[in-house]
């Protein structure tokens, strides 16, 4: 080795020896704070909220047609009036009012679940009966006339039916469906048992 590059190499390690950090501070580069190596920890992006809530009012959406449904069929099975209903959900923008809604017919569909369970016995009991009275269309060709499955004559059908006379312009029970047909049955039952059909009662071990 050359005499002047010993001296160089001899002069750089006694300023090594001397002062640590300056001769740290001369070989390496600091890393600026928030640089791609500083901030190793980045994380991932958020989904976009309008994606997000876009998502969450459909699913409700779907939850409200399916908890409806569910309900009007089990109101139907219970022999009740069908609650009224359209497609509320549809004009409903924010999910606050989609919320609302589906709250609502949850707790309808919990009410009519709680009904039919607890009308059923009865229920059963007057689908037996039918099944020695008549088809849900029959018009017997006595005096009085005693009209669908349960044979009810136009006393019954005034006495506990009315309003179903009314919404069927006064058509006799052989012309209303099974589900009104039981609803008027049941309502009969209720204030005079199963009286009303002594012979099929008795045929199905209720007297």
């Amino acid at each position: 080795m050359r005499p002047a590059l010993i001296t160089a190499a001899a002069c750089v390690l006694a300023a090594a020896a001397a002062d640590p950090a300056a001769a740290s501070s001369q070989t390496s580069t600091p890393v600026p704070q928030g640089s791609p190596v500083a901030d190793t920890g980045d994380p991932s992006p958020a989904p976009a909220p309008s994606t997000s809530t876009l998502h969450s009012i459909g699913a409700i959406r779907h939850e409200i047609r399916w908890t409806r449904s569910h309900a009007v069929r089990k109101a139907r099975r219970a022999a009740l009036p069908i609650p009224r209903h359209g497609h509320a959900e549809r004009h409903a923008v924010t999910r606050a009012d989609l919320v609302d809604i589906l709250d609502r017919w949850d707790r309808r569909l919990d009410h009519y679940r709680a009904a039919y369970a607890r009308r059923r016995p009865v229920l059963d009991n007057l689908l037996c009966i039918h099944t020695y009275e008549g088809t849900w269309d029959a018009v017997s060709d006595t005096v009085p006339t005693y009209y669908g499955g349960l044979q009810m004559d136009a006393t019954f059908e005034a006495a506990y039916g009315a309003d179903v006379l009314a919404y069927r312009d006064g058509a006799d029970a052989n012309l209303w469906p099974k589900h009104d047909q039981l609803m008027v049955g049941y309502r009969g039952y209720r204030e005079r048992g199963y009286t009303p059909w002594p012979v099929a009662a008795a045929a199905c071990g209720l007297l």
